[in-house]
């Protein structure tokens, strides 16, 4: 499995949240050193669909911890 960063280029920018979901791992140790290529590179859109890491998830949440953690959520807070 190669850790180096491989964001495959998409001919349009990623527009609303369920497309980053579907084409990106928000959670990849290696997303900024993607991003970072990709602005770069000047890149209209990218996508982590070619990446071995594509499925590699750190520090996401669990549903109640992201729930808890923002504001005016459901505790009140």
């Amino acid at each position: 499995m190669s850790i180096t960063p491989c964001p495959s280029p998409l001919p349009t920018a990623l527009r609303d949240e369920e497309s980053v979901d579907a084409q990106r791992n928000l959670y990849c140790p290696n997303y900024d050193a993607c991003l970072h290529m990709v602005v770069k590179r000047g890149w209209e859109g990218w996508s982590c669909r070619n990446c071995d890491l594509r499925d590699f998830r750190v520090g996401q949440p669990d549903v109640r911890e992201f729930a808890v953690s923002r504001p005016g959520a459901w505790d009140g807070n």
